[in-house]
Parts: structure tokens; sequence; C-alpha cells
């Protein structure tokens, strides 16, 4: 009770995806968390071999296709807020069968609306993956009682930052595009992934500033994250996105996606 997560949000979490035992980007996920750590003054010297534990957990749970959570708190502290009293930090993994979304909501895409939560580019919590998830619980809530699948969220200079759990991307004639880090976003493993995977496509890929008129003016949107994928966004705000249904950008991007999926683990089997 007295862990400073549990009491201030002090801590971060990766949420990952196994694929036949394997999971995907592991080394991206450890690597943005130990550096967000370090950057919130966090002592990882005497915990324990995490890609190791992550294994264990699958294993102990009997999983082949799994939603990983690996969470990293301050720890316990002194009863007065001070994270330089947390000592040792707390670890804590679940994983459990993952049930993706049915093709037929692939098919469809998700709906959205824009939240009035605003993302604060100054914080340094917006760039990581913070126990600190109000904000994002707060503008999903508002999605799901307005009848929607994802919140996009601005930041306080009216940009374009995020979704309240994926980040955001767009497609304008040819070129893709999505808010760069300084929009205040978190820098997810999926989305690095995709702008791979178009570079390598031959799709043109930029990073930076979107305005909210040149994002309900797009041809396609799309949302990411290691759960979910690629998933279209065919709505916003009650308004269609392009011709309301998925389009060939975030159809290509989706099924080469899932080849680099298969190839890993196939990889990795062997």
């Amino acid at each position: 009770p007295l862990d400073y997560g549990f009491l201030y949000g002090y801590g971060l979490f990766e949420t990952m995806r196994a694929y036949s035992g394997h999971i995907f980007r592991l080394e991206a996920h450890l690597t943005r968390l130990r550096r967000a750590a370090r950057s919130l003054g966090m002592n990882l010297d005497g915990i324990p071999d995490l890609k190791k534990a992550l294994y264990e957990t699958i294993g102990a749970n009997r999983l082949i296709s799994a939603r990983i959570r690996l969470t990293l708190s301050g720890g316990q502290g002194g009863p007065v807020p001070d994270i330089t009293t947390c000592l040792e930090p707390t670890v804590f993994i679940t994983a459990r069968e993952y049930v993706p979304y049915p093709d037929s909501m692939y098919g469809e895409g998700f709906k959205a609306i824009v939240s009035a939560i605003r993302r604060n580019t100054q914080s340094p919590v917006s760039g990581l993956k913070s126990l600190s998830y109000l904000d994002n619980l707060l503008a999903r809530r508002k999605a799901k009682l307005a009848g929607a699948n994802e919140a996009i969220m601005l930041n306080e200079q009216g940009f374009v930052a995020e979704g309240s759990t994926s980040n955001i991307f767009l497609v304008s004639g040819n070129a893709l595009s999505t808010p760069g880090e300084d929009s205040g976003i978190l820098p997810g493993v999926t989305r690095g992934v995709v702008l791979e995977l178009a570079r390598s496509a031959g799709i043109e890929a930029a990073e930076k500033k979107v305005a909210l008129d040149e994002l309900m003016a797009a041809d396609e949107v799309f949302c990411t994250n290691s759960l979910i994928e690629i998933m279209p966004v065919t709505g916003i705000g009650g308004k269609k996105v392009g011709s309301g249904l998925p389009g060939a950008v975030t159809q290509t991007l989706a099924a080469a996606y899932k080849r680099l999926v298969e190839w890993t683990g196939h990889k990795a089997f062997y």
C-alpha cells in the first residue's frame, strides 16, 4: 500500500504481444522502458532479468498467443511524497490469452472522437508510458460514452498528438504522415515498425506537426499499438474519413505488418 506506483502513479508499463510464443519487438519495448526509468530516476540495479521473467510468465500460463503487461513502479517510499526515498522498484508481470478484434472490425474500422483533453508537449510524462494514465482513461471514457472506439488527443498548441491508447497516422494522396515526437506523443513501438515498413515499401513517410483540419481532410487514417497492430479509422466526430472504408495504403501496411510478424516468429522458432 505504500508503493509510489499505487499512491502517486510513479512508474511505467509496457504492453506487448506474443505470437506463437514469441514476444514481438521485445528488445524495443525493454529499451524504451529502461530509458524512461532512468529519466524518472529509478534505480534498476538488482531488478530481475526482465526478458527471462517475461518468458517464464508466458510459460507458467501456458500461452502461445498472449497479451503481456510489464509494470515497473518506483516501489515503496516515505510517507511524505519524495521519490528519492524509493530505493527498490516493484516489477509486476501479467499475461493472458490474446483475443483479437474480429476481422469485421478491421473491415469496418474504428470510429473516433476528438477529445477535449490536451497533451502537454512540455511535460516529461507525455513521452513516457507512465502509470499516470488518468488523461487517457478520461478521454477513453468519453469515446465509449459517445459510441466510439478511440479518442484522438490534441496538444496544447492545437496540433494532433495521439489516440488515448494508440498512435495516429494519416494518408493524403500517396504520402503517409504521423505526429512527430515534439507533438507530445508516446513514440510507440508499433509506430516505429510502421514507419520502417512504409519506407521499405517506397511509401513517403513524414513525422511532423499535423493540424486537425489536415487530419479531417485525409484520405485515410489509421491507429496503431502493439495489440491491435494497424486499425483503420473510418470516422472521426461523426464524419467519414475518405470513402468511409479502409484505404489502400492502410491495407498494404497492415498486410506487411502481418508478414513481418509471421517471419519474425518463424525465425525465432527455428
